[in-house]
């Protein structure tokens, strides 16, 4: 395979941003993937959720909800 110059500097470019923080914190990529992509922060600078996930948490909850009290309820 022929090394390319594009592909060195892109390569370069790489080594050097991850060099800045090269852990990456677990907390902060969970946040990001959770933000709403069109509008992250509110006025104050606090998080909105993304609301396809929030609607998908929902109906998770509202699901085993109905589980549990059909399996328990004693129906």
């Amino acid at each position: 395979m022929k090394e390319n110059a594009q592909v060195d500097g892109m390569r370069e470019r790489l080594m050097e941003y991850h060099a800045h923080d090269p852990e990456p914190r677990l907390f902060a990529s969970l946040l990001r993937q959770i933000e709403d992509p069109f509008r992250p922060r509110d006025e104050n600078g606090r998080l909105r959720l993304n609301p396809i996930l929030l609607l998908l948490a929902l109906i998770l909850v509202l699901a085993a909800g109905t589980f549990l009290f059909f399996s328990f309820g004693g129906l």
